[in-house]
């Protein structure tokens, strides 16, 4: 799905455009992304040194909260802009293959990886996962007693020298 044939457009004049969209579930772009959800509405225009590729791509895919450790679906919309030229260079980093396939697959992992959260929460009201027993949170309250905790935190101030 994320190579696309794009000989019709290199057989054309410059300046010639053609709209592509396509859709699909459980992409994998490389072996360490897989969206579960992936629209795109492109167009490639034909340039005198390739294809212009041009349109945004809607994405959804799985992550794990850095709190409590629940999966939630992430979507990200990511704008592209990119000159594949043709024929294939080898100093040039997005070219056309000699058979005439664009791989989108590594500029959407780039650009994904880009857009992906420092810190990748379910949502910003997460509450976490209790420190002694490891419930949820979010989910309900645990029976470890409340002073546990703010025993903790009272040393933890007092090594940092803080009141």
């Amino acid at each position: 799905m994320l190579r696309l044939n794009v000989g019709h457009v290199l057989s054309r004049s410059v300046g010639f455009i053609r709209q592509v969209r396509f859709s699909g579930e459980q992409v994998t772009v490389a072996s360490d992304l897989v969206l579960t959800r992936l629209a795109s509405e492109t167009q490639l225009t034909r340039t005198p040194q390739g294809i212009l590729l041009e349109g945004t791509i809607d994405t959804t895919r799985n992550m794990e909260c850095v709190r409590c450790l629940s999966v939630y679906a992430w979507q990200a919309e990511v704008n592209i802009s990119e000159l594949y030229t043709y024929p294939p260079e080898p100093e040039v980093e997005w070219t056309i293959d000699e058979d005439c396939m664009l791989n989108i697959a590594p500029l959407l992992r780039e650009l994904l990886l880009v857009e992906e959260p420092m810190q990748a929460l379910c949502g910003p009201d997460c509450r976490g996962l209790c420190p002694d027993c490891g419930q949820n949170w979010n989910i309900g309250d645990c029976a470890c007693p409340s002073e546990s905790g703010d025993a903790r935190f009272a040393v933890l101030r007092e090594l940092l020298g803080a009141d």
